[in-house]
């Protein structure tokens, strides 16, 4: 969820939601597939990470410490075998190379501070923003 500056009035994030420039970020306790997981974000009025820069990644890393896997909003479209974020924008694989194999069924996710592929129906927890 991102937050909108109107004027000098205070946004909060709802109850459970991390703030950090002017985005809310919710981590889920439970562990799902990437298409669940990225259902699971649209209920919440939300989408699944999208990470814009290193320091980002180092925020996220921060509040992810006690769980090394996790669900990002980074899918590969066939047949181009291209790495594509939920809101459309092409992956910068120099900015954040991704490590394993990229096949038709990739998704990405988070393992320690590096984007890793794996199968999307693997389970693991998530990230809404």
């Amino acid at each position: 969820v991102f937050l909108s500056p109107e004027g000098s009035r205070c946004k909060v994030c709802p109850r459970d939601w991390l703030s950090y420039r002017n985005t809310c970020y919710w981590m889920s306790k439970e562990s799902k597939f990437w298409s669940e997981s990225s259902n699971d974000c649209e209920t919440r009025t939300s989408q699944m990470l999208v990470i814009q820069d290193r320091e980002e990644m180092e925020f996220i890393h921060n509040i992810t410490q006690g769980t090394n896997l996790v669900w990002i909003g980074l899918t590969i479209q066939s047949p181009e075998q291209k790495w594509i974020w939920v809101d459309g924008s092409p992956l910068d694989q120099s900015l954040f190379p991704v490590t394993g194999s990229a096949e038709g069924t990739s998704c990405g996710m988070i393992r320690r501070n590096r984007i890793n592929s794996e199968s999307c129906n693997t389970e693991f927890k998530w990230i809404c923003q």
